[in-house]
């Protein structure tokens, strides 16, 4: 796999420098050993192989963790990629109080990580896009209907987590941001998306 050049970018007061991770680049890499890592804004696909190919298992979105397979000095058992532009940060453990911490968010984290899963992967195609959205509005740190469609992963990438097609999440993209569609002044947000909305797991 080719070695991405990793750019460090500023940080907010109290934070660690930050490492910025374009859309489709890999962060970790199944197999390998290293530390954890937190994810400052963005979202990222974790990603195990399966007879098929790659089956996506998670999504980590800003403030969770990745890599936590190095508490347990495991090497990491997903890739893990970028969904979007993002930003992340490594997050050694320095003593017993920080990894006590540190493994009690992970067990929460991973208990949502499924929710969201079930969530992306029940109901109709747009319900479950829908949720996707939710998500990634929770990423980048805006409301549902403040979402950039330029900023959006690829139709392929949003397709194989819902498990849908890129045609119809194109198509029903362009029913729920439909002022992006057209680059036009967003309006409120659409029906469609309100009737989404409530199915979202809190933040």
């Amino acid at each position: 796999m080719k070695k991405i050049e990793l750019k460090s970018v500023p940080a907010a007061s109290g934070m660690s420098t930050g490492v910025r991770i374009p859309r489709g680049k890999t962060l970790l890499q199944i197999g390998t050993a290293g530390t954890v890592w937190r994810v400052r804004t963005g979202a990222f696909r974790l990603e195990r192989p399966t007879g098929d190919g790659q089956t996506v298992v998670h999504l980590a979105l800003a403030d969770d963790l990745v890599g936590l397979e190095a508490l347990c000095a495991e090497p990491y058992a997903c890739t893990v990629t970028a969904l979007v532009d993002s930003v992340a940060t490594p997050k050694p453990m320095v003593g017993e109080a920080a990894l006590s911490a540190t493994l009690a968010a992970a067990l929460l984290q991973q208990q949502r990580q499924s929710l969201d899963m079930a969530l992306m992967r029940s109901g109709t195609a747009p319900v479950r896009l829908g949720h996707l959205l939710c998500l990634l509005a929770r990423g980048f740190g805006v409301p549902s209907g403040g979402l950039d469609r330029k900023a959006l992963p690829a139709l392929k990438d949003m397709a194989q987590i819902i498990d849908s097609t890129p045609e119809t999440v194109c198509r029903e993209l362009t029913r729920a941001l439909p002022a992006l569609a057209r680059q036009t002044p967003a309006p409120a947000p659409s029906a469609w998306l309100g009737a989404v909305m409530p199915f979202a797991p809190p933040r």
